[in-house]
Parts: structure tokens; C-alpha cells; sequence
């Protein structure tokens, strides 16, 4: 048994060294609870056979105390050593109370501020087993002298940090001197083991409890059942510690009183036997949680490998390295418009792809718009209006071109906004494509994000102010000739013409009307050619200089400045974040690949 739970201070240390906390990894473990002045300190002291605890007024313990006894039957004398100094060994456990102190005062300050860091002490001792307890600091309900205004809420999260951990076995000290429904360490341990299955209760004082029936059943566990037992102990006066009466003195006095008033179960009362107790019950519970833990240090490996895939190794080959990751940039960006990967954009509820993003808008935006766009109601009179104007004083015998001109500029001009719009659109969503692309892989270095990214904003914009004029001179060009020769437009015209010779729809209309009824026909089919001929321009253009040749220029643009900015070391410079993730992480892995082979021993 005692080299069992010698591996399992092995593993506290391993996970102690690296600052784990007790939920991470679960470790099977006894943690002391209990409010101020129950006793706690002289419970754990008669434990260890040695006055080392610091005392005084307020909150004492402001850290977590891992309390390893391990039994040495070669060492003369009791000795103890803690995990942040192995090289002090201490016989004088005065000094052991003073290091403590030290040591708290070191991480927590001056101040009564308490922190969850714990300070590991290990104890060899030849009349010692071998046992972990985890003393805490002692809930406190109101705040003394300087201590803070939230030291209730402060204490409470440490204490329930630890004994939420399932596989803790809680050790709820609570004084015989009070009832003990009102023990906040009951009430405290209930709350998070409501059947009792890892609570072992401690009475103290018990000599200070009123000899009663009631009191009787308290500590045969009648009145609050606990299944892992209550053990009642009697504390040392501050007579005996001032008159420095031996450990062992006490223990025999002890002894007696239970002897001598609870006679029938004094066999399970006392010091002595809490102390074997703890052993019996923290061994069965090791084995109960060893295939857990197993599992549970295998996944925290999987978990912490998998951490320092997605961190990358450090960098050695720093110009390499940044030729590599404008390559692997430039390439997720051309593989994104290809349709081959995909990013999640804003306001969208799924990945799709960059190129698929570019169709949307070519769909939503081009189409759609330009579709919405048709001639107005009251057209017909609009051409009567130009027809007489072209005609100036005298009668209009025939339609002249001017008028069919005016009035077909007037409506191509309509469209000029809604393609705006659209490069505009085109041209947020490839910002915000690059955007997505350069965190994902510059994400370990946040100045080579920033210059990336503004580089290729950048050439962005010029491609599209390329694809602007490109698009303006085109509507220009439509707008300066209006092309009545069109062959689409000559076809369906002569269909209208012949439908027209054909008398349909003539009774009753005036010349002038029949006019306005051609012109209008023939405008509608003109715009609807020219319509036709924008929403096959316009996406061509977009994806030929704001796509195709953004991507051709892209790693070109990138690699010269980059590299002629002679700033590479300020480039590959990592996230500070980031590197002590990594550090973490490896040092994680390294205590899980030791916990593992410790763990291999007990198997």
C-alpha cells in the first residue's frame, strides 16, 4: 500500500510542478475542510506528529498546502522538504512553519489576499504512513483588519474548486462544540457530495461536547449519516502546545478519554485511527479512480499534442518560414475562389466558398438589380414629349433617330449605380476573404498579419479601381452609339414591323399613339440587349482583374515588399500569447507523458 500512494504523490508533484488545477487532471486526493477555529490546523499536526502551521489571527492558510507523508524507515528523525526549494531539507519544523509563511507572503503579497497556487510539502518520517492531504484555507464568513471585503467568496470558490474534483475525498472538520447542523463544512460538502460517498466527517473538541444521548448519535453517525464514517478527536489545549507537551503525550491522553467516556467505540475514535482511515479509504478510492485517470491523462495528452500541432514549432529558418506562409496565403486565397476550401462569412450560417460568395453577389446584386430596372409607366408620353421636341415648329412627318437615341441613354444611364454597387460589394467581400485567409495563417504573427493584409488591400483597391474604369468607359461606349444595327435588335425589330403591318391593335389609336407604341417596343428590346450584355460584362470583368489577376500579382506584391522591408525579424515575431501557450502546452505534455509512466506502475 505505501508504495501505491507513493505514486500518487508522484503524480501530485508531477501536475503540481507545471500548475495544474485539480479539475484538469482529477487526482485522486484528501482535502481538508473547514471553517476557522475548528480545530483544522491541530487535526492536521496531529497527523504529522510536529507543531509546523503557521498561527495567528485572520486568515492564516491563503494558499492550498499539499501535505505528502511519506514513510522512511532508514531516516533517525522526522524531516520535510517542499516542492519549490527540493534542495532545503528541514529538521527544525519551526522553520518549516516560517517557510510557509515566506512563501505564501511570496506569491499571495503582504496582504490577506488568498491564491489558488499550492504549496507542496513533503514530510519523511519512520513512525509516519504514507499519505497526501490537501490542507485549504478556512472558509471565512467576515473579513478581519485588512483582509478583503470578499474573502467569503473568495475562500468559498478556492475550497469548491477542490472538492468538486469526484475524485476528491473530502475531509470535513467540524468542532464538537457546536451543533453540528450548523457546521459550515457539513453543509459545504453536502452541497457537492449530497449522498455522503466521499465525505469522511471529523469531530473535534470532543471533550468540549455536552455529555448527551444526542451527541452520542452524532458521532455514531446517526444523526448526519456519513457513509466513509465520523471520527471524533480531542485537540490539543493551547496549555499543552505553550507547555510544548509531546505529540505523543497528547495522543496517550486522547486515548484515554475515549477510553473513559465513549468506551463501546473508542476502537474507531482518536487520531490514531482517523489516520488509518484515511489510508484505508484513500487507497480503496485510488483503485476506484485508476482506470478513470488513465483514460483521463491520455485524453489531457491527446489534448495538449493536438494544442502544440495547431501552435506550430518554433521558428528557425525565419526568411524561409515567411516565403512559406505568403506561399501557403496565396495559394488558400486562388484554392477559395477556385471553390476548393471555403470560409464562413459574416451573417452567414455556413462555409461556402469565396468563388461561390462572388456569384451571389454577380446573382443578387447584377441580375437582379438590372432586372428590377424597367421603362417607366408613363413612357409613351415621354417619347410623344421628344418626338414633338425633335421636331421643333413644324409637323412631325416621320420618328427621327434622336428621339429613340434620348430616350434609350436616358434609361442605360438607370444602371450605372446598381454596378457600382456591385464592384463595391464584390470588392468588401474579397477584403473580408483576405481578411478570414491572413489570421488563419498569420495567426501566430500579428505584425506579418498587419502588413500582409495591407498589402494586399492595397493591390486589391487598384484592381479595382481597374475593373471601375473599365466598366465606366464600356457604359460610356454604349452610351455614345446607340447601336440600331445590332443584329439581335435588327431580327426582333422586323418581327415587330411585320406584327405591325399586320393591323393588330390599331382601332382606334391616333398616329402620334401608334408612334409612341413602336418606340416604346423597340427601347424595351434595345435595354433589354444592352441589359443582357452588362450581366455577362460585369462579372467577367470582376473576376478577370479583381480575381484572376489579384491572385496572379498577389505573391509577387507580397514577396517584394516584405522582404525589401528589411523588417523580417519584426515580422516573425509571435504573438507573446501564443508562445507562452506553447511553453504551457509542452510542459503539460512533458507531466502527462511522466503521469502516464507512473501510472503504468500501478496497472
Amino acid at each position: 500500500m505505501e508504495g501505491f500512494l507513493a505514486i500518487i504523490n508522484d503524480l501530485q508533484d508531477v501536475f503540481s510542478t507545471v500548475g495544474v488545477s485539480p479539475e484538469v487532471i482529477s487526482l485522486p486526493q484528501i482535502v481538508v475542510l473547514g471553517s476557522q477555529s475548528t480545530g483544522k490546523s491541530s487535526v492536521l499536526e496531529s497527523i504529522v506528529q510536529k507543531n509546523f502551521l503557521p498561527r495567528g489571527t485572520g486568515i492564516v492558510t491563503r494558499r492550498p498546502l499539499i501535505i505528502q507523508l511519506m514513510q522512511d524507515t532508514q531516516a533517525e528523525e522526522p524531516w520535510g522538504t517542499f516542492l519549490h526549494a527540493p534542495e532545503k531539507k528541514f529538521t527544525d519544523f519551526d522553520a518549516i512553519g516560517d517557510e510557509i509563511v515566506r512563501d505564501t507572503d511570496r506569491v499571495c503579497g503582504g496582504n490577506k489576499n488568498i491564491n489558488s497556487e499550492p504549496i507542496t510539502l513533503k514530510v519523511y518520517s519512520p513512525d509516519l504512513p504514507t499519505l497526501t492531504l490537501v490542507d485549504l484555507p478556512g472558509i471565512t464568513k467576515n473579513p478581519v483588519g485588512d483582509q478583503p471585503r470578499d474573502i467569503e467568496q473568495q475562500t468559498t470558490a478556492l475550497v469548491r474548486k477542490y472538492i468538486e474534483n469526484p475524485n476528491c475525498i473530502i475531509l470535513a472538520v467540524s468542532p464538537g462544540n457546536i451543533d453540528i447542523a450548523n457546521s459550515e463544512s457539513i453543509k459545504l460538502a453536502k452541497e457537492v457530495d449530497p449522498e455522503g460517498n466521499r465525505t469522511l466527517a471529523v469531530i473535534t473538541k470532543v471533550d468540549l461536547m455536552e455529555k448527551t444521548a444526542e451527541n452520542s448519535r452524532v458521532l455514531e453517525g446517526k444523526v448526519i449519516p456519513m457513509k466513509l464514517g465520523i471520527v471524533g478527536v480531542i485537540n490539543r489545549t493551547q496549555a499543552q502546545i505553550d507547555a510544548n507537551i509531546p505529540m505523543k503525550e497528547c495522543l496517550k491522553m486522547e486515548a484515554e478519554y475515549f477510553k473513559t467516556h465513549f468506551n463501546y467505540m473508542s476502537s474507531e475514535m482518536g487520531t490514531p485511527y482517523l489516520v488509518q482511515r484515511l489510508c484505508k479509504v484513500l487507497m480503496a478510492h485510488v483503485k476506484q479512480c485508476l482506470p478513470e485517470l488513465i483514460i483521463r491523462i491520455t485524453e489531457q495528452k491527446v489534448v495538449q499534442q493536438n494544442t502544440l500541432d495547431a501552435l506550430g514549432p518554433r521558428i528557425e529558418d525565419e526568411s524561409g518560414a515567411l516565403a512559406d506562409l505568403v506561399m501557403n496565403f496565396c495559394r488558400e486565397f486562388e484554392r477559395n475562389m477556385e471553390g476548393k476550401n471555403s470560409v464562413l462569412m459574416s451573417g452567414a450560417k455556413r462555409e461556402i466558398s469565396g468563388g461561390r460568395h462572388l456569384f451571389d453577389i454577380f446573382e443578387t446584386t447584377i441580375c437582379q438589380e438590372l432586372e428590377k430596372i424597367t421603362l417607366p409607366e408613363d413612357i409613351e408620353a415621354d417619347i410623344t414629349h421628344e418626338i414633338m421636341s425633335a421636331a421643333g415648329d413644324r409637323p412631325a412627318l416621320f420618328i427621327p433617330n434622336i428621339v429613340f437615341e434620348n430616350l434609350a441613354s436616358r434609361q442605360l444611364q438607370q444602371y450605372i449605380f446598381p454596378i457600382k454597387k456591385s464592384i463595391k460589394k464584390c470588392s468588401e467581400t474579397i477584403t473580408e476573404i483576405v481578411s478570414i485567409i491572413s489570421k488563419k495563417i498569420f495567426e501566430r504573427f500579428p505584425v506579418l498579419k498587419r502588413e500582409t493584409h495591407q498589402i494586399s488591400l492595397a493591390l486589391l483597391l487598384t484592381k479595382t479601381q481597374v475593373v471601375e474604369k473599365f466598366i465606366d468607359s464600356y457604359i460610356q461606349c454604349e452610351l455614345c452609339y446607340i447601336n440600331t444595327n445590332h443584329r439581335l435588335f435588327t431580327k426582333n425589330k422586323s418581327q415587330l414591323e411585320k406584327s405591325e403591318a399586320d393591323g393588330k391593335d390599331k382601332d382606334g389609336l391616333s398616329v402620334d399613339e401608334m408612334n409612341a407604341r413602336k418606340i416604346k417596343a423597340l427601347l424595351d428590346l434595345y435595354i433589354h440587349i444592352i441589359r443582357n450584355q452588362l450581366m455577362d460584362v460585369v462579372p467577367k470583368t470582376v473576376v478577370c482583374y479583381m480575381v484572376q489577376h489579384f491572385c496572379d500579382d498577389l505573391h509577387k506584391d507580397l514577396m517584394k515588399q516584405l522582404f525589401a522591408s528589411d523588417r523580417i525579424d519584426d515580422l516573425m515575431k509571435e504573438d507573446m500569447l501564443l508562445e507562452e501557450k506553447r511553453e504551457k502546452a509542452a510542459r503539460m505534455l512533458e507531466a502527462l507523458e511522466k503521469a502516464e509512466a507512473i501510472t503504468s506502475l500501478l496497472e
